[in-house]
């Protein structure tokens, strides 16, 4: 019932809250995980004076014997006891869960990332987990600043799946508090510190599908508080479009890494990103419609030939937005940044005053680095 990782994880717990040598045995003293110091041999349990027992299930199980009694012997005892039992308990409820979590993850990988998907076959799987592939999805991508999903975290207490899980099911509490609790919203953990929401977009079957995706662009702000809130650590979040079929659920999560890289950029991490945040130089980065690519390219070129522009802007930017600091770097009154501000909006048809134009111009600034100018003589 105790395998050796449930019994290294209890050690390990108490370890930390006694800071001294112990073991944990099973009910005839037999050692089944013990601290650094200490061999693995069996230990006669009618003499040893600090022997504490945890039970399961209404039976005496195992036993944590520490080496010294502690000066509040009688106050921690019922403290190890507990901690012991409920390591033991999340332990045993983990390992009984089925690996459904695990191939579901698999499974969502495979269908967002494989180079060659069989779509029949990933069809078939699908079912197994009774989603239907075929409802309008979007995909968000979640990455988690927490250092005990990286690979170079020591997890000597076996923590790593009870994260995982508690974060998932972070994430779906999240998504139930603000939008219609739906079994057709899929979680996945995707390795690394990545997850994904594939959202449904229809409440039901009769649901608009145009004002279902502009409701939820709006509501964009609004479930990244909640998810801030649920999850309790930095979290950068990507947001593709809505494109129809499986290959269009596939460019929008890969839509939705792109927001997330682009957004760590040329803002910060720990923020939510749209795509349609980069709108104005996306199709500089996808190179799919020629009409939107000579407008994005029209925009760089302006920037690039306007040294006042991007001084101005590029000193907004810097000091965060702020009117005042910014005039005050530039030696200039705070009523001529407005004028001049004013003047780029009217030019590039974009507000650096609104963070969402504010991103699309600073992308545009930082590419214009790397780019020529067409109109530069």
């Amino acid at each position: 019932m105790l395998s050796q990782q449930i019994a290294d994880k209890i050690r390990a717990k108490v370890s930390a809250l006694v800071s001294q040598e112990l073991r944990l045995t099973d009910a005839s003293g037999k050692t089944l995980s013990q601290t650094a110091s200490l061999k693995p041999e069996t230990i006669d349990l009618a003499g040893a004076s600090w022997a504490i027992p945890f039970a399961y299930g209404g039976s005496t199980v195992r036993y944590i014997v520490l080496e010294t009694e502690m000066p509040n012997h009688d106050e921690i005892a019922p403290l190890i006891r507990s901690i012991a039992e409920l390591v033991m308990h999340q332990s045993l409820v983990l390992e009984q869960i089925p690996r459904q979590d695990e191939r579901l993850d698999k499974f969502i990988y495979d269908l967002l990332n494989q180079p060659q998907p069989e779509w029949s076959l990933l069809a078939a799987e699908a079912r197994l987990f009774d989603i239907e592939l075929d409802r309008p999805r979007i995909a968000i991508v979640i990455q988690l600043d927490d250092p005990a999903l990286t690979p170079r975290f020591q997890d000597p207490a076996g923590d790593r799946e009870v994260r995982l899980t508690r974060h998932k099911f972070g994430i779906n509490r999240a998504l139930d508090s603000f939008y219609t609790s739906s079994r057709a919203n899929v979680v996945s953990y995707l390795g690394g510190t990545s997850f994904c929401i594939l959202k449904d977009l229809l409440a039901s079957d009769d649901t608009d599908l145009p004002a279902a995706l502009e409701s939820f662009k709006k509501s964009l702000s609004v479930i990244y508080s909640i998810l801030k809130s649920e999850l309790k650590l930095p979290a950068t979040v990507g947001v593709g479009n809505y494109h129809p079929g499986l290959e269009g659920l596939r460019q929008s999560y890969h839509e939705a890494i792109s927001a997330i890289e682009l957004g760590a950029q040329t803002w910060d991490a720990d923020r939510i990103y749209h795509i349609d945040d980069f709108g104005v130089v996306a199709p500089l980065l996808s190179g799919v419609d020629e009409n939107n690519i000579y407008f994005s390219r029209e925009l760089l070129d302006r920037l690039g030939e306007n040294h006042e522009i991007i001084q101005t802007l590029e000193a907004f930017f810097n000091f965060d937005m702020s009117l005042t600091r910014t005039a005050e770097m530039l030696k200039i009154h705070r009523n001529t940044l407005v004028y001049r501000l004013d003047r780029i909006t009217e030019t590039l048809g974009l507000d650096p005053r609104t963070f969402e134009d504010a991103v699309q111009i600073k992308l545009a600034i930082l590419y214009n680095r790397f780019v020529e100018p067409r109109h530069a003589a």
